[in-house]
């Protein structure tokens, strides 16, 4: 058992997926990347010609990977196996990890992953969902400030609580100022920053997703 405390976990999800060239940015950005595969997440770590530090595996499914360390779970449990290789990374001292191939398939398995979000805030540790067209990430309430990517040129909040109350946005196209947002009619989806400027979302009160996405990706 490794060590991996400083290190950026990229976890490998079972999600439909066959274009890997935003995995293959990713990697090219940061080379020491711990791999950690949640059962069928390996078959796209394999498809990428990457050997897992470690997966999480069913007991009756997943082969050994020779010089991997394989953590074997009973098919009936409680948490999915993306939970606990989420868990796993955090506990082996990862406190930055990044998602892929978490959504697209099931809605309940994508629900799932979104999920993973609030738990990995509540464990200590910042987590990423990354797909070709979209980077999502959790923000706790508070003020947070981002400078817009050219590959993700819109931003939406996306609230997780039923309101969320004291939004304030600025430099953005669509600014609010102290307002409550809703999951019914929510007023925040698709929105861009103003004039190059790094962007500001303050939540008094609630939690919510900012997800950070583009109209198209090409394959790579």
């Amino acid at each position: 058992m490794g060590d991996f405390k400083g290190r950026h976990a990229l976890i490998f999800a079972a999600a439909p997926e066959t274009e890997y060239g935003y995995i293959r940015a990713f990697l090219a950005a940061h080379p020491d990347a711990l791999i950690a595969c949640a059962d069928g997440g390996l078959r796209h770590a394999r498809a990428l010609g990457l050997r897992p530090d470690f997966m999480i595996a069913d007991c009756d499914s997943s082969p050994e990977i020779e010089g991997a360390e394989t953590i074997r779970l009973k098919p009936e449990k409680d948490d999915t196996d993306t939970q606990g290789c989420l868990r796993e990374v955090i506990r082996r001292g990862c406190t930055v990890a990044t998602l892929v191939c978490a959504t697209g398939g099931r809605i309940d398995h994508e629900l799932a992953n979104l999920s993973l979000l609030e738990e990995a805030h509540d464990l200590g540790a910042e987590l990423t969902i990354l797909d070709r067209q979209n980077c999502i990430v959790l923000h706790p309430g508070g003020c947070m400030k981002f400078k817009m990517s050219e590959n993700f040129p819109y931003f939406s909040i996306v609230p997780l609580d039923a309101a969320l109350h004291g939004v304030t946005i600025e430099n953005a196209k669509y600014p609010l100022h102290d307002a409550t947002v809703t999951r019914a009619g929510m007023v925040t989806i698709s929105n861009e920053a103003a004039a190059n400027a790094a962007v500001t979302v303050e939540i008094r009160d609630g939690c919510a997703l900012v997800v950070f996405s583009r109209d198209f990706a090409p394959a790579l």
